[in-house]
């Protein structure tokens, strides 16, 4: 299995693994991984885009996600969390995190999601605001794992 490699993210920041991130196996359940993902991906959009949560008028909402496994991580452990962008649309944006072991230039773990923005009151997409768009294009790399 070809992993994606360091060099390819451009937006870094460490996640901390919690006693109960760990499952019965003795290493993070694979579902932990998609709250890490969202917590990257959303940190960025705050930090870079200006995304204020709870108030802002332009939300994105998740419409497909994926994540794949080639090594597990285990509590007490820290991961190293690349982010990018693989694809800008009008309305929508692919991100993938990859997620590396100290020292490893190899993701342990990559996945990410889809999202389309949309209008907070009225549900419906709109086209990606000049702020998040510079985001988006600031970390986009392209497909080539």
């Amino acid at each position: 299995m070809l992993t994606p490699s360091r060099s390819l993210y451009g937006y870094w920041n460490e996640i901390t693994t919690r006693w109960s991130d760990n499952d019965c196996y003795g290493h993070i359940n694979n579902s932990v991984y998609y709250f890490y993902i969202d917590s990257v991906v959303n940190r960025y959009l705050i930090e870079a885009a200006g995304l204020n949560p709870t108030s802002s008028t332009t939300i994105g909402l998740v419409v497909e996600s994926s994540c794949r496994y080639a090594r597990s991580f285990a509590y007490p452990e820290p991961i190293e969390a690349g982010l990018r962008v693989l694809r800008i649309g009008n309305s929508s944006v692919t991100y993938e995190v990859g997620m590396f072991h100290q020292n490893n230039d190899q993701a342990s773990v990559w996945g990410g999601y889809t999202h389309v923005f949309v209008d907070r009151e009225s549900g419906r997409p709109i086209s990606l605001p000049d702020a998040f768009r510079r985001a988006f294009e600031a970390i986009h790399s392209e497909q080539s794992s």
